[in-house]
């Protein structure tokens, strides 16, 4: 039987951690834990008091927290490690209902898309101006990298032990982590797949701002770029260290 752990992004949530941990269907986990990158509020605090194991990140930034957290969780024994961010846990964790199939299957690398059903994605309020942007870059990201999802830009992964393999080190520390693990998946022909998941965009969470966003739009196009490049045999980027 596959170990599945739960791991919480920390980064200045506050209560909200508390509102992430309590939605978690803690009965589908065989641990849980916390990696914290230097919250200036009171997160940590607040992470230590749920009597769960908290790491620290010594670099901040999600990709920073994300590796991390990953590194820590393959090293303790998980054979897949569910991310859910701790601002309330936005996109909700019983995402790993569905997913069980999959790991039960030995899949790679799953997913939660907001477009599976996209009706409950918009009564849940997610921003005309983010449906679209995401819309439109996943149809791209869909073409080139010849993966079966119908959303790229999501915040409800999975990850499977054969992630021990990514290098690290040669991977961005900022949110563009998010995509280049999705460009590292097709690149390595993992066995991919993804589930519907609700996102909350109603109640209070914190989000990627819109130049934020647009520079991880424009650093994703470059990652495309790069991963196309090893159709030709020239890699650059993440897929220098590749095999």
């Amino acid at each position: 039987m596959s170990k599945v752990y739960a791991m919480i992004l920390s980064h200045n949530c506050g209560e909200l951690l508390i509102k992430a941990f309590n939605k978690i269907p803690h009965s589908e986990f065989d641990k849980i834990y916390i990696t914290e990158d230097g919250s200036s509020d009171k997160s940590l605090k607040i992470a230590n008091s749920l009597g769960i194991e908290v790491i620290t990140s010594n670099k901040s930034g999600y990709g920073a927290n994300v590796k991390n957290g990953l590194k820590w969780g393959f090293e303790n024994g998980a054979d897949y490690i569910v991310e859910i961010h701790g601002d309330g846990a936005q996109f909700n964790p019983k995402a790993i209902f569905p997913a069980k199939e999959f790991i039960n299957k030995n899949y790679d690398f799953i997913i939660g898309s907001r477009f599976i059903d996209i009706e409950t994605t918009l009564n849940l309020g997610i921003p005309k101006p983010r449906y679209y942007a995401n819309k439109f870059l996943s149809k791209i990201d869909r073409l080139i990298l010849q993966l079966p999802f119908t959303e790229f830009h999501t915040g409800f992964r999975i990850y499977g032990k054969q992630f021990n393999r990514m290098p690290f080190e040669k991977f961005s520390d900022d949110y563009l982590l998010s995509f280049e693990v999705i460009a590292f998946a097709a690149f390595m022909n993992f066995k991919s797949a993804e589930v519907p998941v609700e996102c909350d965009y109603i109640d209070d969470h914190t989000s990627h701002s819109y130049i934020g966003a647009s520079i991880y739009a424009i650093q994703h196009f470059l990652t495309l770029f790069r991963f196309l490049l090893t159709k030709v045999r020239i890699k650059s980027g993440i897929f220098r260290s590749l095999r």
